[in-house]
């Protein structure tokens, strides 16, 4: 390189300069239609990607039973040896008692199948080891599907009319208790 070339660094940086000094600065045009017909058809978007979130999971306390359920039956067929039938039936049950404990909100009966579940799985315990199946599904029994039964809501009855067989109330001016 000769001592009269610019090193390639200058040359970038007077490009870089020359391309800023001509785009102006300061306040840019903006087409209010264009932008609010941007901003619906994000609004449109987010609404989709909620409804289909919202359509594709189940509810907590149903997730939650059928996690008990899968880690007793993964736990099950790595130990053939010991009858695990009364505690499977149980978690069956309680998979169906979390999707009708849905319609009631009541989760008296999830809590009574999950206590059951924790003496069952007392009967099957596989002993000392490294055994995270049965650990994880003893935890899903005795507290998370409690948890989740403390969940529910009953659902929201329509409400009644408010009616009287007595005429309405006449309201004195100045009075308290009318």
């Amino acid at each position: 390189m000769s001592d009269m070339t610019p090193p390639p660094e200058a040359e970038v940086a007077r490009g870089l300069r020359a391309a800023q000094a001509a785009t102006p600065t300061g306040v840019t045009s903006v087409d209010p239609d264009q932008l609010m017909a941007m901003i619906e058809a994000l609004q449109g978007r987010l609404g989709a990607l909620e409804a289909e979130r919202a359509a594709g999971q189940p509810a907590p306390v149903v997730s939650t039973a059928e996690s008990l359920r899968d880690l007793l039956r993964v736990h099950a067929a790595h130990y053939p040896q010991t009858d695990h039938g009364d505690v499977l039936r149980l978690a069956d049950d309680a998979v169906d008692a979390a999707r009708n404990s849905l319609e009631s909100g009541d989760g008296s009966v999830l809590h009574q199948l999950a206590d059951k579940m924790v003496r069952a799985l007392k009967k099957v315990d596989p002993g000392p080891g490294d055994h995270h199946y049965f650990r994880q599904a003893m935890g899903f029994a005795d507290v998370h599907l409690h948890d989740a039964a403390d969940q529910l809501k009953p659902p929201r009855a329509p409400a009644a009319e408010v009616t009287s067989s007595q005429p309405p109330a006449k309201i004195i001016e100045g009075s308290v208790t009318g």
